[in-house]
């Protein structure tokens, strides 16, 4: 889910969602049980790292200056869907691949996903269009990069 230099916020996170689907597909369908909690995991690090770049530079822009508090909530439930996704990547986690359970939470996992990331492109990304001319959009995606290569070297450097 590492962003592309050439695009604004809008196509980066656009791309990140996509990635995101993609692998949780792949995970859905590994049949190894080695190679599907480590996929989980890795999924569960690229969704952090996105997650808190997102938070800390798309939502906090777009809460600046938000006088009537409407950025501020709507962010906010960003914020906990964000936070519901990583939970239930670590309950994943104490499943074994292949069982009900394991399937269970992540079919909620896939749809809790797809809820959140449809929200932002019909909402968050009206948002930013109508908040921010395009060298705002590229400034932002030069900040989304800063924080998510940060964020990347953080992940590796507790893994390690």
């Amino acid at each position: 889910m590492a962003p592309n230099s050439a695009d604004d916020i809008r196509d980066q996170l656009r791309k990140d969602h996509e990635v995101a689907l993609a692998e949780l597909e792949a995970l859905r369908s590994e049949s190894d049980e080695r190679r599907a909690l480590a996929k989980q995991r890795e999924l569960r690090r690229l969704w952090v790292i996105h997650a808190l770049a997102e938070e800390t530079v798309v939502y906090r822009a777009l809460e600046a200056g938000d006088l009537r508090g409407e950025a501020r909530a709507r962010s906010d439930e960003r914020f906990i869907e964000h936070e519901l996704v990583g939970s239930l990547f670590d309950r994943l986690a104490n499943n074994r691949p292949g069982t009900l359970e394991w399937n269970a939470r992540l079919n909620v996992v896939r749809d809790l996903i797809r809820r959140h990331i449809e929200t932002e492109h019909a909402e968050m990304f009206a948002q930013l269009t109508a908040k921010f001319d395009a060298e705002g959009l590229d400034a932002m995606a030069t900040r989304f990069r800063s924080a998510y290569d940060k964020l990347t070297m953080l992940e590796r450097a507790k893994a390690a």
